[in-house]
């Protein structure tokens, strides 16, 4: 290829990264980055080390572990990207590389919102595909990962961070309301209630004010009304349950949990825009139409490189279906696009290692592609 002929397809595929980080910037994170790593921060400030350990550390009970953590991972709405900061925090507290790297998987895979998003395009037997897989992956690849590196000593990060005395003061439930809180805020402002919003407040009510832009006004400004309300009940659980320096603190481990994670993340999902422009999945269709292990591998590889939400993958898998893709490679690329990116593995390396990193990625590529392929049988 000559540099006349390479010249355009660079200057598209780098237009097709810029518009990768456009559109991240704008849908991913205020909806899901900034709420997970104020979440994060708050585990590792307001969340004793002690709760963690009991639930997830090294020496808890693996039939404990496991479910806590795939489970509670998928209770959150977060893409490949916004779980890092939380998988980071859990991991600060004493969180066991196992039920760590199963939190790591479950988060970003599977949420309800994009299970009804799969009932609705895909069907009732893929949308219980789905969160089976999700189960059964994210907790052998916690366990694999364990029984591969066993569990590394506490990094120097993890003691960084004292609770302070007055925490006693806190009761279970106080913790309990806070952590809800601050999820249902990522929830609210992820489009969550969008459809509750559109019943209760009618565009009409705009009408006066703007009737061209009556519909979006009227899903926009209610949200942000509630997401502010939501905001001010923190501010007031922080008044009356915290101590000033401990949420001091709290900021100050969010905005540096930010600037670790946050640069990388862009410059990866810039590269999966890019790597994406050049290698167009819809021109290798034919590779994914039977239900061969070989496809399976494959797309599950190019679904842990490629990056796209856990909603949006089901519009994207449900279009390539109607294409002739198997139901089997269909299924893999619904567990590992959402549960993988690019993004995502630039960040580990630094975060875990290289070692660590690889190696989660390839137990991603192996499990989703045995999930899809056995989908696909049945």
């Amino acid at each position: 290829m000559d540099i006349a002929t390479a010249t355009p397809l660079l200057e598209s595929a780098f237009r097709a990264g810029v518009a990768e980080v456009g559109e991240f910037l704008g849908t991913h994170l205020i909806s899901g980055m900034i709420p997970a790593f104020f979440i994060a921060g708050a585990i590792a400030v307001f969340l004793e080390k002690q709760r963690i350990t009991r639930l997830m550390g090294r020496n808890a009970s693996p039939w404990m572990a496991y479910p806590v953590a795939s489970f509670s991972g998928a209770l959150l709405t977060v893409c490949s990207c916004g779980v890092l900061p939380i998988f980071t925090g859990i991991r600060q507290q004493g969180a066991g590389i196992g039920p760590a790297f199963t939190f790591l998987f479950s988060a970003p895979a599977v949420n309800l919102i994009s299970l009804t998003y799969t009932y609705t395009y895909m069907g009732t037997k893929v949308m219980v595909a789905r969160l089976i897989s999700v189960l059964i992956c994210s907790i052998a690849i916690g366990m694999c990962m364990k029984a591969i590196f066993g569990e590394d000593p506490p990094g120097p990060d993890a003691t960084a961070v004292h609770v302070m005395a007055d925490d006693e003061g806190r009761t279970d439930g106080q913790q309990i309301i806070f952590f809800a809180t601050l999820v249902l805020i990522m929830v609210t402002s992820t489009g969550m209630f969008d459809s509750i919003i559109a019943q209760i407040v009618p565009a009409s009510l705009f009408a006066v004010i703007a009737p061209n832009l009556a519909v979006p006004l009227s899903r926009i400004i209610p949200k942000l009304v509630l997401i502010f309300c939501e905001i001010g009940i923190i501010f007031v659980m922080l008044k009356k349950w915290f101590h000033p320096d401990e949420v001091t603190q709290w900021l100050k481990k969010s905005w540096s949990l930010f600037l670790m994670i946050f640069p990388k993340v862009l410059l990866g999902i810039f590269i999966s825009g890019l790597l994406a422009a050049i290698f167009p999945l819809a021109r290798f269709m034919a590779w994914f139409d039977t239900n061969t292990m070989k496809s399976n591998l494959t797309v599950a590889f190019i679904g842990a490189m490629m990056y796209f939400g856990t909603i949006v993958g089901v519009n994207i898998v449900s279009t390539m279906t109607r294409f002739g893709m198997h139901i089997g490679p269909a299924l893999t690329l619904l567990l590992s696009g959402p549960a993988m990116s690019l993004p995502e593995l630039m960040v580990l390396i630094p975060l875990v290692g290289p070692r660590k990193a690889f190696t989660y990625l390839a137990l991603v590529v192996v499990m989703t592609a045995s999930c899809g392929m056995i989908f696909g049988m049945l």
